[in-house]
């Protein structure tokens, strides 16, 4: 087992260094991209602050809490583009030209190994930067603060994480029978930008649909809520638990779409 994730933290690495040597030959447009990101999330904080003047909070969230929310979702979005994010992108295009053939027959998992080929920094790197910055504003000007917050709410990235690949996974694996993704990838896209808002928002049908079979409303709202003093037991056990199911059905449908796939060579 050691060794098995000796051998992958050392193709992460492998691969790490090899796209952040591609992404520096143009730095230009490295720069540009990363401030980018930045520019958009301010617009986005700007967008708040402007709704703030009018009214005191958005579904029980004050401005601090909601700034701690919006760089929570930035933080995530930065994860999966150094983990899986590019490479399910990409997924369509493997499939098309031939080229999944090659991973299958590679002694690690074709989930990791596309995504370790396209981990990217340019993508969302302003993005993660600012989503930090955001938490930190947010968390310092917050009045109760306890001494677990920190290393729950990174636990809770983590499974917010999981969350996120899950559903790219179960979204990714219908490429194998329609082959283009980039519808696919616009609504991973819209996704995570409405999980910027708080669960709270949310009632009846629509936060169960967005709980259980878009899980938007968790996304970023349950590592914010930790930080934001807003955390309760239920809230926290159901983000772990949509998690661990959502984890465990998107491999089962990667696993049939793989079986799905029928080379580009038959």
């Amino acid at each position: 087992m050691f060794e098995t994730i000796r051998r992958h933290l050392f193709l992460y690495g492998s691969f790490l260094k090899h796209n952040l040597k591609n992404e520096m030959i143009y730095r230009s447009n490295f720069m540009i991209l990363v401030a980018m990101d930045i520019f958009f999330m301010m617009v986005n904080v700007v967008f708040f602050s402007i709704i703030f003047n009018n009214v005191k909070t958005i579904g029980g969230w004050n401005f601090y809490q909601l700034l701690i929310l919006m760089g929570s979702v930035g933080i995530i979005r930065e994860l999966a583009y150094l983990t899986f994010r590019q490479g399910f992108i990409n997924i369509g295009d493997y499939i098309r030209t031939g080229e999944f053939d090659l991973l299958l027959v590679k002694p690690v998992s074709p989930k990791l190994h596309l995504g370790f080929r396209h981990i990217s920094l340019t993508e969302s790197l302003g993005e993660g930067i600012m989503g930090i910055i955001l938490v930190a504003v947010g968390y310092a000007h917050l009045p109760d603060k306890h001494l677990l917050d920190i290393p729950l709410y990174l636990f809770f990235l983590f499974n917010s994480l999981i969350i996120y690949y899950s559903f790219c996974l179960m979204i990714n694996s219908s490429v194998f029978w329609i082959i283009k993704s980039q519808e696919l990838n616009t609504i991973v896209y819209y996704f995570m930008e409405t999980a910027r808002y708080p669960r709270d928002i949310y009632k009846g049908i629509g936060k169960a649909l967005f709980t259980f079979i878009i899980p938007i409303s968790l996304i970023g709202t349950a590592p914010a809520s930790v930080l934001a003093g807003r955390s309760t037991g239920p809230l926290l056990f159901l983000s772990v638990g949509v998690a661990l199911t959502l984890l465990v059905t998107g491999s089962l449908i990667w696993r049939v779409s793989i079986r799905h796939y029928s080379s580009a060579s038959s």
